[in-house]
């Protein structure tokens, strides 16, 4: 077809084995361009559970998926292991651009991008290294930086925070959050009203039971609350934590991992949802995919005052609200139970929010900046650009 542009995108996680931000734009992509997704290299002892394929995650029949394997163990030979391996697969693929979300790992690839005139875009979504090694987390300081003046079409962040952190190096980026994939999910019996006369108040969480998810928080706020069904969605590092602290507790329902189509259908049962975050310097910095997810159900959403969360609840009072503790969360869980039109109100509000974020929109302006280009500012005005 003319006009479509071959795209190399070194995929942020191993298709099928979770969604989020880096699938959602590979198959936008896709459906304009000739997309080639790499996953990333997988060391040894994650390969077991990284090669879970979750109902396929609707893999796009004309995306080309490369499936790598690395077998170094994270450290110094697995990071230049990371380069070469990236950096071979953009010159092999004969790629027009080429979209990474390594701040490390894709360096060498991004240089030759900008020898040979190709655009490359850098997407800032993952701010993890804070978590890791103090070696990791200078590693990924540093390559934050050059991967930002390298890449030719410019940087994106996925949320304020971040692009404070990467204007401190560039000014040729650009806040595009994350989102959601709207014509899916607003199909017939997606976003179904469930039978209030037939079910109680249910409050849900879908998403992984990581290092960042307030588990206590959640299961003490459960505990409480005896008159409402707690749906916990996924799978993590956290869930034994979570089995254990919820033992006893008989309307606590701990699903593990769900194929992506049942998450929500379990979701459209819900009255309210859950972003339970510990706040910190990561959590400060994320946006969350599965609020806006949440939004497209039509669900209202409970959060911890993350940075980030605390900025989308003031753009969009009524859909989201802020609680600091399990307290709280049951107060605000009790005024939502309790009025029947807060929760409609709260419905319709977050309908309306959610339309800013859809995967139409934000893929289409990522797409622009890609091949249009945010170049016109020279990366020698990139020190001292303004925060934002």
């Amino acid at each position: 077809m003319p006009g479509k542009k071959k795209i190399a995108f070194i995929g942020p996680v191993v298709w099928g084995s979770v969604w989020g931000h880096g699938p959602e734009l590979a198959r936008y992509l896709s459906e304009r361009d000739k997309v080639v997704y790499f996953d990333p290299l997988v060391p040894p002892a994650a390969q077991k559970s990284s090669f879970i394929d979750r109902d396929s995650y609707r893999r796009p029949a004309e995306m080309k998926l490369v499936r790598r394997k690395c077998r170094f163990r994270p450290g110094l030979l697995y990071g230049l292991c990371m380069e070469l391996c990236n950096l071979w697969a953009v010159v092999r693929c004969g790629a027009d651009a080429i979209v990474t979300y390594y701040p490390a790992g894709t360096l060498l690839a991004l240089l030759w991008c900008r020898l040979r005139g190709k655009r490359s875009l850098f997407i800032y979504a993952d701010s993890s290294a804070i978590i890791a090694s103090p070696l990791a987390r200078r590693a990924a300081g540093f390559g934050l930086g050059l991967s930002a003046r390298l890449a030719s079409a410019g940087c994106i962040a996925t949320s304020g925070p971040l692009l404070e952190d990467i204007r401190r190096y560039t000014r040729r980026a650009e806040l595009i959050p994350n989102g959601v994939d709207l014509g899916r999910l607003e199909r017939p019996g997606q976003t179904a009203e469930k039978d209030e006369e037939a079910k109680k108040f249910t409050v849900a969480f879908a998403g992984a039971f990581g290092e960042w998810v307030d588990v206590e928080l959640i299961i003490e706020t459960a505990a409480s609350c005896g008159w409402a069904g707690f749906v916990l969605i996924g799978d993590g590092p956290r869930l034994q934590d979570a089995r254990g602290l919820a033992a006893g507790l008989n309307n606590v329902e701990l699903t593990g991992a769900l194929p992506h189509s049942e998450v929500f259908s379990r979701l459209a049962e819900a009255d309210v949802c859950l972003v339970p975050f510990a706040v910190n310097e990561l959590t400060d910095r994320v946006c969350p995919v599965k609020l806006f997810e949440y939004w497209a159900m039509g669900k209202p959403v409970v959060a911890t005052p993350c940075r980030e969360l605390k900025r989308l609840a003031g753009e969009h009072p009524g859909s989201l609200y802020l609680a600091e503790n399990s307290s709280s969360t049951t107060k605000l869980l009790e005024r939502f139970s309790n009025q029947p039109e807060l929760r409609a109100s709260s419905s319709r509000a977050a309908k309306a929010a959610v339309k800013d974020y859809d995967w139409r929109e934000l893929g289409a302006r990522i797409r622009d900046m890609l091949f249009a280009g945010n170049a016109s500012v020279s990366d020698n005005d990139s020190r001292g650009a303004d925060s934002v």
